[in-house]
């Protein structure tokens, strides 16, 4: 009988601009998975908190075969905590190395700052 390795899941890692707490953004984000795609889907995306860099720039993760869906949710959160997808990435080295040029950009084009 040949053995078979078990394969890792693939993620996405995603760059997303929001004004909430970490942790509020991804209940929120949890919760309308829930509600548009059913819980099995909200639990087999593995949606989880990997970073935060400064106060407004969140880094998500989810299975590369749930991200049409994460970002489908991303999109559709309210408006009282509306969250903007910056970057996709499939690494989180090259994510955070864009997440800085992405954040001067930002800091440039809406005047505030937004250091950490």
């Amino acid at each position: 009988m040949p053995v078979t390795l078990k394969r890792r899941y693939k993620r996405r890692y995603i760059l997303v601009l929001c004004r909430s707490s970490s942790e509020e953004l991804l209940s929120i984000t949890r919760g309308k998975a829930v509600n548009m795609f059913g819980y099995v889907l909200a639990q087999k995306a593995l949606l989880k908190l990997i970073d935060k860099i400064g106060p407004d720039l969140h880094v998500i993760r989810c299975r590369s075969e749930f991200l049409g869906e994460v970002l489908c949710v991303l999109t559709l959160i309210d408006t009282e905590h509306s969250a903007v997808v910056l970057d996709v990435s499939g690494t989180l080295r090259s994510l955070r190395a864009r997440a800085v040029i992405k954040k001067n950009v930002l800091e440039t084009v809406l005047g505030t700052s937004t250091k950490s």
